[in-house]
């Protein structure tokens, strides 16, 4: 998650593939901006060994910038 206004990272988490579902629901609750994205289809994503930004979204209210890539 970065500032949309400076480009500053605010928040960069890495975690293993195993804790990647856990993660990505307790994710969802603390970013409001992810709402419509299926975190189902994001574990399926992880799952099918796809590599690469699967989220780009902005959150206008809180200048802020939340990406999620798989690497």
């Amino acid at each position: 998650m970065t500032d949309a206004n400076s480009g500053r990272t605010r928040v960069n988490v890495r975690m293993p593939l195993g804790v990647v579902s856990a993660g990505i629901k307790m994710g969802m609750k603390f970013a409001p901006e992810l709402e419509g994205v299926d975190p189902q289809e994001i574990i399926s994503l992880v799952q099918s060994g796809d590599i690469g930004k699967i989220v780009d979204a902005f959150d206008e209210d809180d200048d802020e910038h939340v990406e999620i890539f798989i690497e």
